[in-house]
């Protein structure tokens, strides 16, 4: 595994070097708070929600 590098101009902070697999992690703990806060917005908004029973009855589901 490679270490963690930060890479420093004039003192400040510029950029990271890390290993694939831990950027792939970062990278979906990402996408989940983003799909969660998406969901939570669509929630937030839609008042009516049905019950998975009644969303198969009107979808002729069963």
């Amino acid at each position: 595994m490679i270490k963690t590098q930060i890479i420093e101009e004039d003192s400040k902070p510029v950029a990271v070097i890390l290993d694939y697999k831990e950027y792939m992690r970062l990278k979906e703990i990402e996408e989940d708070k983003s799909d969660y806060y998406s969901a939570h917005e669509v929630k937030v908004k839609n008042k009516k929600w049905l019950s998975h029973d009644e969303l198969k009855k009107k979808l002729r589901l069963g």
